[in-house]
């Protein structure tokens, strides 16, 4: 008879993947982690929040990823790459690689960011005015029917302003045009493109890429494939700051576009909305404060001509 076939357990080698392997308690435990920090010491609208459009799942952004980066006591290593391009534009490319506290070297990520992106090429020419004087049924009904008054001046892409006799007239906005100077927005570029490497790594290293996606953009006016000047890639595979499921092109124009629109529509708007609002003594300038939960609020006014400022933590038109 044949000796029945003996069976030689294979002993892990310094060189397979599962010598290396992590052990799946502790994997559990890295896991069980994130969740715990996310839920007790992150803040939504804060260290992380969602994408208008995109469905429901958590994106990380820049002062969550700090948090995970304190939870695992990571440390990073930058390395910078700057491209210039023509008549003064800069595009500026990020690695990030995270180290553990031992060393180790975890994980890398990508960002890159470039004065070409529309919100940095791009402003919002000057207010024309034309001899037309403001009607008075405009100011009768710019509080209670600021659509009605709207359409009085000229529809979308009017407003009321002084000329330089203080007297009141029809104003149409003037058209896009681009930045004299790229230079104003290297810094906030370099900034950009490092925070958006640093969101990727984090995904990579601390594999969260299941609990968060990649942070389309701290500034909120950039967030999903619906913004109306451009969108911003996070990094290599961002759907910014990085690696999101959803691939997008980081000079693709949106759909949408900034249409400017009247003083007494916007506030007609807020109003009704119950958004707070600051109104500049001359009405040139309206800072709103819409929640942060509110997406069709923000999607308004970033249609509307508003953009967000980072500092004031506001939207602004002017």
């Amino acid at each position: 008879m044949n000796a029945p076939a003996q069976i030689i357990p294979i002993s892990p080698t310094a060189s397979s993947l599962t010598h290396h392997a992590v052990n799946i308690s502790e994997l559990k435990a890295q896991v069980n982690l994130i969740q715990y920090v996310m839920r007790d010491v992150m803040k939504s609208g804060e260290h992380y929040g969602t994408i208008p459009g995109c469905g429901d799942k958590a994106v990380l952004l820049k002062p969550g990823a700090e948090k995970l980066m304190l939870t695992f006591r990571l440390a990073n290593d930058v390395e910078v790459e700057t491209i210039d391009l023509h008549l003064g534009h800069r595009e500026y490319r990020i690695k990030v690689t995270l180290y553990s506290p031992a060393g180790q070297r975890l994980g890398t990520g990508v960002g890159s960011c470039s004065t070409m992106e529309s919100k940095y090429r791009f402003r919002v020419g000057p207010v024309e005015l034309t001899n037309k004087p403001v009607p008075k049924e405009y100011w009768d009904l710019r509080k209670e029917n600021p659509a009605k008054a709207q359409e009085i001046i000229g529809g979308r892409g009017f407003s009321a302003k002084k000329d330089d006799s203080g007297n009141w007239k029809i104003a149409r906005q003037g058209e896009k045009v681009e930045h004299d100077n790229p230079a104003d927005f290297y810094n906030t570029c370099l900034k950009m493109a490092k925070k958006r490497g640093l969101v990727d790594a984090v995904l990579t290293s601390t594999a969260a890429s299941d609990i968060f996606t990649q942070d389309i953009e701290e500034d909120p006016d950039l967030y999903g494939q619906t913004e109306h000047n451009g969108g911003n890639s996070a990094g290599s595979t961002s759907a910014t700051s990085g690696t999101s499921q959803t691939h997008r092109t980081d000079s693709a124009p949106s759909s949408h576009e900034a249409e400017p629109v009247s003083t007494s529509e916007i506030i007609g708007y807020l109003t009704a909305k119950g958004i707070r609002m600051e109104l500049s003594a001359d009405e040139s300038e309206i800072s709103a404060f819409p929640d942060y939960n509110d997406t069709s609020a923000r999607q308004w006014l970033k249609d509307h001509g508003f953009k967000w400022d980072g500092k004031g933590k506001c939207w602004q038109y002017r």
